[in-house]
């Protein structure tokens, strides 16, 4: 019985290694605010640099190596400096040493809670759907979401096309199509779909050992687009994805992960003399399942975080130099953190946790002036209102100081106050999609941060290279971990809530980013130096533990190239060097009166071994045309063969297994067409 249960800790584990004619007078007048934000713009359109925010044109991701024959515009954004990600079998966004789910990802202002594929090898992200992904890695004015990270919003293609178009991409492991659909002269539909089919081709090698694997996945998105005058845009979208894992052996147990993503939205975006005015209702559902089946012994664990959201945005342009930002919101949270039941081991446990209900409200406003061509500033107050076993609120001020220290040479300064009403905690590690939310509650309270960071950006040879140097800090308060595991859903009597502690946080780093944006030859060098550092107390609050959070990456080199050539040739390259992930080192692990006891080391006390990996890419362009493209692309993933640890597992001798994920060369075949 034993044996059964270590082998599916250990099967879930190998699992995470398996695996985004408007008047004149009003066009000028928006044309003159857009100005008021753009620090430099690139000659062309890799990366392209906004005030604070990153702007990725997602058509230019096509560019770039694809793995297993499909564009992930989340992977290409963690090769940027200040984005990182836990390892190749990670899809998560952790900005300037945040969590994931303290940053948040978004499509139209939707938020979305865990879109990703494969365990974290894909996002959930169908990227001919999408036309920009805007990142704002630190955003320090009043309107900004109450989050402590960062933000990343994905937005659809919603422009009125000429003509019906179809774009999509035949891949090794699934299949997309994207459709535009004209409706008239003033409204558009996109529609976009994906399928993988793991199980029809691969059924016979999704084995470990003599366990059976299986997987499936499936993406929708729906765009309805509405120009109903010169100044309004209406615009409705949904998004829907699902994922299913199957390890089986019918000898000895069973096991099924399942989670799904539902959202839906609509934003009304009007034009006005002076500026533009915006509202966003949205709804965001996430869930997962575990169930396990082993030796007549059934757990059945569950949790699901659902929101309604309503986002209203006011920037105006008040006299002169001044600029105005507004934002209103409110939200309601439907959540189960995590229920389960459990039967056999002569234990049977009903389901436990029931629904929650939580509320937010917050209100912000930035004002921005324009003193002179070489000085502007902003000043920012955030306020909010959070209930659900209790009332809290805050109050967080935010300013930033920039100066145009030359023509193409600026310096910033940026400092402000955050909070956040809710957690995130998990069982396993590696991509499982078996993390819940928590809401801020009397035992729980918000989390808060102080943040500050020091920015420049310089432009050079009319813009053909661009540089960005940012030093960041950031002091957490109130971070909440988890230190149970599985395993310990068998136990009798398990409450999740004796495994979470409360602690503090601290992140700080350097960030390096030098682009070349013209020519044959394109690309860009990122660099992040970084910590990430968390201080918790132990579950008895005698000792308190310093320790590298787990997604700390130290050093994290990415270099990135493009080249066309010959108009129909296309060649990509990225090369990835960083540091090795902390992990906690096991030493014992037995059971005692029907509960498993396990002891450990220093909780992130090791680290794995330096990772490094290239991957290259070739596309030709059997027709290029201006409203037609077919083309083929071959794609070759860790070229060299690299070993790259990916995780540690430990049989039930305690003996130590140094995983590795996609340790040979991965190469990849894929037609992509645009008609």
């Amino acid at each position: 019985m034993r044996r059964a249960f270590l082998s599916i800790v250990l099967c879930m584990s190998s699992l995470s290694c398996i695996g985004q004619a408007i008047s004149r007078d009003t066009l000028t007048i928006l044309k003159q605010i857009e100005e008021v934000e753009i620090v430099q713009q690139r000659s062309s359109s890799f990366v392209e640099t906004k005030g604070n925010k990153l702007v990725v044109n997602v058509q230019d991701i096509g560019n770039m190596p694809k793995f297993l024959g499909t564009s992930d515009p989340v992977r290409y954004m963690q090769s940027l400096a200040g984005i990182q990600t836990n390892n190749e079998t990670t899809s998560g966004i952790h900005i300037q040493g945040c969590d994931d789910y303290q940053s948040i990802v978004s499509i139209n202002g939707a938020p979305i809670y865990y879109p990703n594929h494969l365990l974290g090898l894909y996002s959930a992200f169908i990227a001919p759907h999408f036309d920009k992904i805007t990142i704002e890695q630190a955003e320090h004015n009043g309107t900004m979401e109450n989050r402590i990270g960062g933000k990343v919003d994905f937005e659809t293609k919603h422009a009125q096309p000429n003509r019906f178009g179809m774009e999509g991409n035949i891949g090794l492991v699934s299949t997309d199509l994207t459709l535009a659909v004209p409706c008239g002269r003033k409204s558009t539909l996109y529609m976009s779909a994906r399928g993988s089919y793991l199980n029809l081709l691969y059924k016979r090698w999704l084995k470990i050992e003599d366990t059976r694997l299986g997987y499936n996945f499936a993406d929708a998105n729906l765009t309805y687009a509405i120009h109903p005058t010169e100044k309004d845009e209406i615009v409705f979208s949904g998004f829907f994805s699902r994922d299913h894992i199957s390890v089986a052996d019918t000898s000895q147990y069973n096991v099924g992960v399942k989670w799904y993503n539902i959202v839906g939205s609509a934003y009304w975006l009007h034009r006005l003399s002076g500026g533009q005015w915006k509202t966003t209702l949205s709804y965001s559902h996430f869930s997962n399942r575990v169930g396990v089946n082993a030796m007549n012994v059934v757990v059945d664990a569950s949790a699901l975080w659902s929101s309604i959201d309503l986002k209203n945005r006011l920037n105006h342009r008040l006299a002169g130099n001044l600029y105005l930002s507004t934002a209103i919101d409110y939200s309601q949270y439907i959540l189960r953190p995590l229920s389960f039941a459990q039967s056999g081991l002569e234990i049977s446990l009903p389901r436990t946790s029931s629904l929650q209900y939580a509320e937010e409200g917050s209100i912000g406003i930035d004002l921005q002036h324009i003193v002179t061509d070489w000085f502007r500033y902003n000043i920012g107050l955030h306020g909010s209102l959070y209930y659900r076993t209790r009332l809290f609120g805050a109050c967080d001020p935010r300013v930033s100081f920039r100066f145009q220290v030359a023509p193409d040479h600026e310096l910033s300064i940026h400092g402000g106050l955050y909070t956040q009403y809710f957690h995130k905690a998990g069982l396993t590690g590696g991509g499982l999609p078996t993390d819940f939310f928590l809401p801020a509650d009397s035992c729980f309270t918000p989390e808060r941060a102080v943040a500050c960071n020091l920015r420049y950006s310089a432009s050079f040879l009319s813009g053909k290279i661009t540089l960005q140097a940012e030093a960041y800090f950031k002091q957490i308060y109130g971070v909440v971990e988890s230190l149970g595991n599985i395993m310990q859903l068998i136990n009798k009597g398990f409450n999740y809530q004796d495994y979470l502690i409360r602690g503090d946080g601290r992140n700080y780093g350097l960030n390096l980013m030098l682009q070349k944006n013209s020519g044959v030859l394109t690309g860009y060098v990122s660099y992040s130096l970084g910590w990430a550092r968390r201080k918790l107390p132990g579950l008895d609050g005698s000792q308190q533990y310093i320790y590298a959070a787990s997604h700390e990456r130290r050093h994290d080199l990415n270099i990135v190239l493009n080249a066309r050539f010959a108009k129909r040739w296309n060649i990509g390259a990225q090369f990835v060097l960083a540091s090795g992930l902390p992990y906690t080192e096991a030493k014992e692990a037995y059971f005692f009166n029907g509960q498993m006891i396990c002891r450990y080391s220093t909780f992130n006390g090791a680290h794995m071994a330096l990772y490094n990996r290239l991957d290259l890419s070739c596309s030709y362009d059997i027709i290029k045309k201006q409203d037609h493209e077919l083309g083929i692309n071959l794609s070759l993933y860790n070229v060299y063969c690299h070993r790259n640890q990916q995780f540690v597992v430990y049989r039930e001798n305690l003996r130590p297994i140094q995983g590795t994920a996609l340790s040979i060369i991965v190469p990849s075949i894929s037609i992509y067409g645009k008609f």
